[in-house]
């Protein structure tokens, strides 16, 4: 009974519905036909729009209903004929909403349009399409995903891509890959993205959100394919660099990581991110070097293993000090130098700030709690010794020191800067009675340990008569310790009072010896006319100059074009050695295509060199029809006598000077030595450009080659110091006096270019240095302590050139007025012993600049003189034309500069010495 009951129900149930929806079809159909005819009324009338598209969505949605409704065979036919007569009002209407800016509304209208071909009834015929369907597509498309409709601008953006046009293409790709991306559909989005990039290659934007969506989803693999993807089309992009050098890092490939760091530090050294990445950088190849070799025993091994790991730890340390300067709270980068301090076995430093760490508080108090840190650990030292129980000695000890061994990172037998080294020792105790709460300590003499990074003392316990310890101290040694000769003292303080002659073992320091490399100039020229232009070829020539104290070997360039800029020469080039202070020069050829499209080429180039320590990363752009020299070649410096290279310290592709061609050869001395300073920027002092030297490093400059090349000097016997500080200009003074203590018929030469300036209480003149101002002026070289230095020890001749006055200084704004000082008369002492000295000026006048010769007026004619004497002329000779020629040029521009010659009282016959030595003839 119950399951007929059960069947009747279901069959009443089934009845009922199949009369619903045959009522729903008729009401739908009646009432779509109704909305239609209102629909054509209000269209013939024209008067009221909106109510005509209003009754025309109506009677279309209603005649969707019929025709989808299942037993709706007596209204089907109806309900197609008319949807056939509505679908080209459905577009009409679309466009009026999109006018009207009615999103919504345009949306409803579109998507009809579209959608009612795709309805079953219409499956088998093709409704005519406009050829405006793929825009209302893409409009439809738009509006929904503004609607925040994702599934049906999904369906829109699909139909627009299948339409196979292409106008909006790229754009539905970026739409589609939004709302995956806020859909969290991480395996749909990366699906479009690949499409994207398979169409669109060299577009980074898609590139970039596939390493979106592997970052998110924490595919490594292929968030480095991405990565390397970008790369391919932009080497130097510094928005994934990072993430692929944090990649590398996580792989353990630190060294890999470092290169990509080191890049982006020379492209930003600014940039607190690249930094901090840096900084770890080094710190995880620094750990990784020592973890690897925490096993090694041999000595010898393991020095050579610290040294290796030393140059990473002080870039770490410093960059890590650099970090908390800016963030002095952030707790890891305090870790990090913690870090630091421990593997540099700097345990007070390492313990202060672990304890900063452990209290919460800022860096800022690391000075302060490391110094009570310090004071405290010798106030205990002081209790222990006082309260530890120490026999009373019977017998005396008697502890003898004997140094057993130097060992240094690379075995030169040298304190280098930037190594680690460590000194063996062994403590023996040769008395009758115990020694006992031995402390030992080391020392250098002249205060050179500042340098040394590592413990200062060691505790050597109880030492038994007549037995003896083995010790050793192990130290980093900084990059900034000079070349120098160290005296290291080694002591034993016995507990009472029992101590050991300290040792002392003398070593050489030597300054952080690496390649440094930069760009000194670098120049575009165009093969054709006087600006590159589309399709036509160009050159770029660079000046790579090694300013460092090592040779830089297998120096390789790589260059790297945009697109539509192909290269004529090889992209990597290689220069198997450039020495210190030398200067190599490359010409890369290219050809722009008719189809670049940008205002300016780029080139990018990336320097390395064998020793990874000089790693360089530049970018030079010319702009497409710029004005450029027509040349195609350079002469860089003049005609070079042979086995006389130019060694300078600022070099350039564009200063020329005919002084500089044809320069009189005279025979090499090997009695002469040469000190040549140019001084021009003086920013260092923090003041604006306006107290600059101009062209100072140029007089420098030329001056040097007639040095070497007139006057014979030898290459290893002259130093150029352009930009010198205070101290650099002191220790080369000292340099140049300490030449003639050794060599009895040394002639010495000075030759100076910059600001001089005056003592205000004594008027007492001074040479400024670059980073000295007026304030501090004591700090420079005086002119009565220069003539005295020179005349320290008996020469030849001692030649002063100086091209500088002596009032203070200024740049004027106005080219012509540049001068060397202002109107203030200086006291002049007078040189002595066979000193001479040649000045610019004299009394309450300047020293100007020739602007046209970018050099100093008096240099210039000083050099000019010789130049045109083929450098055969006296001394005598020389000061009087070069006098003539300065005070008829500077005459000419209103300021009037007249050299002096002062020569120590007791130099008879200086008039007749000539610089030039003739070279020897040769024999028939």
């Amino acid at each position: 009974m119950k399951r007929f009951f059960l069947l009747t129900f279901i069959f009443t149930v089934g009845v009922l519905a199949g009369e619903i929806s045959a009522q729903d079809a008729a009401s739908a159909s009646k009432h779509a036909n109704q909305q239609y005819v209102l629909f054509e009324s209000e269209r013939d009338k024209g008067t009221n729009i909106t109510a005509m598209y209003d009754y025309l969505l109506d009677s279309y949605n209603n005649f969707v209903k019929v025709v989808e409704a299942p037993d709706n065979g007596q209204y089907l036919e109806g309900a197609k004929n008319r949807l056939r007569s509505i679908y080209p009002y459905l577009l009409n209407g679309a466009v009026y909403y999109s006018e009207q800016k009615q999103p919504a509304k345009g949306l409803d209208f579109s998507a009809a349009y579209i959608d009612l071909p795709n309805l079953q009834v219409f499956r088998s015929e093709l409704l005519p399409r406009d050829s405006r369907y793929p825009s209302v597509v893409y409009y439809a498309a738009v509006s929904a995903f503004n609607l925040q409709k994702n599934e049906q601008a999904l369906s829109y953006f699909q139909e627009y891509l299948a339409t196979g046009s292409a106008a909006q293409e790229k754009d539905c790709y970026v739409y589609m890959n939004m709302i995956y991306q806020s859909q969290k559909k991480y395996a749909d989005q990366e699906r479009i993205l690949l499409k994207a990039h398979e169409k669109y290659p060299v577009s980074l934007d898609f590139l970039y959100n596939l390493v979106n969506v592997y970052i998110s989803t924490k595919d490594t693999e292929k968030l480095l394919g991405a990565v390397d993807k970008i790369l391919e089309v932009d080497p130097n992009n510094d928005k994934v660099l990072p993430i692929k050098a944090q990649i590398l890092q996580l792989q353990g490939k630190n060294v890999e990581s470092l290169e990509i760091f080191k890049r982006l530090y020379t492209l930003h050294p600014n940039d607190f991110g690249v930094m901090t990445g840096l900084a770890r950088a080094n710190f995880n190849c620094a750990t990784e070097i020592v973890n690897n070799g925490i096993t090694v025993a041999n000595d010898t091994e393991y020095a050579l293993i610290r040294q290796r790991a030393s140059g990473y730890l002080l870039d770490a340390k410093d960059l890590f000090l650099k970090i908390l300067e800016k963030e002095p709270a952030s707790k890891p980068y305090m870790q990090g130098l913690a870090g630091v301090y421990q593997y540099m076995d700097m345990k007070a430093e390492a313990e202060v700030l672990n304890k900063i760490i452990d209290d919460g508080a800022s860096y800022t108090s690391f000075p302060s709690r490391l110094m009570a840190y310090n004071e405290e650990l010798k106030k205990t030292e002081n209790v222990v010794q006082e309260q530890s129980t120490v026999p009373v000695p019977v017998e005396p000890a008697m502890l003898v020191i004997r140094v057993d061994s130097f060992i240094d990172g690379n075995n030169n037998k040298v304190i280098d800067a930037g190594e680690s080294f460590a000194v063996q020792f062994t403590v023996e105790n040769k008395g009758k009675g115990d020694a006992y709460n031995i402390r030992l300590r080391l020392s250098e003499q002249q205060g050179y340990d500042q340098y040394f990074e590592g413990p200062r003392e060691l505790d050597g316990g109880n030492i038994p008569a007549g037995t003896s310890k083995e010790y050793t101290f192990r130290y980093i040694v900084k990059k900034e310790m000079p070349t120098t000769l160290t005296k290291i003292n080694i002591y034993a303080f016995e507990a009472n009072g029992f101590d050991a002659d300290p040792s002392e073992l003398i070593v050489n320091a030597q300054e952080y010896a690496m390649p440094r490399l930069r760009i000194a100039d670098h120049q575009f020229f165009a093969s054709e006319g006087s600006s590159i232009t589309l399709g036509k070829n160009g050159k770029l020539t660079i000046a790579i100059q090694n300013f460092g104290t090592k040779t830089a070997r297998n120096v390789k360039v790589n260059f790297t074009l945009p697109k539509n800029v192909y290269t004529t020469d090889s992209p990597e080039m290689t220069i198997d050695s450039i020495a210190p202070g030398d200067v190599a020069t490359l010409d890369y050829g290219f050809l722009v295509n008719k189809r670049f499209d940008e205002d300016s080429v780029a080139v990018m180039l990336g320097i390395s060199e064998s020793t990874r320590t000089a790693y360089l990363n530049e970018a030079y752009k010319v702009k497409v029809g710029e004005y450029l020299t027509a040349a195609s070649t350079m002469n860089l410096s003049g005609n070079i006598v042979a086995q006389r290279k130019a060694v300078t310290k600022d070099f350039s592709l564009t200063f020329k000077s005919e002084l500089m061609e044809d320069i009189p050869v005279g025979a090499v001395n090997r009695h002469r030595y040469a000190l040549i300073i140019g001084n021009e920027d003086y920013s260092m002092t923090g003041a604006n450009a306006e107290i600059n030297v101009p062209y100072a490093v140029n007089d420098a400059m030329v001056f040097r080659e007639y040095c070497v090349r007139t006057f014979g000097v030898p290459d290893n016997q002259i130093k150029v110091v352009p930009n010198a500080t205070a101290g650099m200009m002191h220790e080369q003074l000292d340099w140049l006096v300490n030449m003639a203590s050794t060599d009895p018929e040394a002639e010495l030469i000075f030759y100076y270019s910059g600001h001089g300036n005056n003592d205000e209480a004594t008027k007492e003149p001074y040479l400024l240095p670059v980073d000295i101002t007026g304030k501090n002026i004591r700090l420079g070289i005086s002119l009565s302590e220069l003539y005295k230095e020179l005349a320290t020890y008996p020469v030849k001749g001692a030649y002063v050139f100086l091209d500088a006055c002596f009032s203070g200084g200024y740049k004027s704004a106005a080219p012509l007025l540049a001068q060397k000082g202002v109107r203030v008369v200086p006291k002049v002492g007078l040189p002595q012993g066979n000193t001479l000295s040649f000045s610019s000026s004299s009394g309450d006048q300047t020293s100007s600049v020739y602007h046209d010769k970018k050099q100093g007026y008096y240099t210039y004619y000083l050099i000019k003189t010789i130049k045109d004497a083929k450098g055969d002329l006296s001394m005598k000779d020389l000061f009087e034309r070069t006098s003539a020629a300065v005070k008829k040029a500077t005459a000419m521009i209103g300021k009037m500069q007249e050299p002096q010659c002062m020569v120590s009282p007791t130099w008879v016959g200086w008039e007749s010495l000539r610089l030039e030595t003739p070279a020897a003839t040769p024999v028939p």
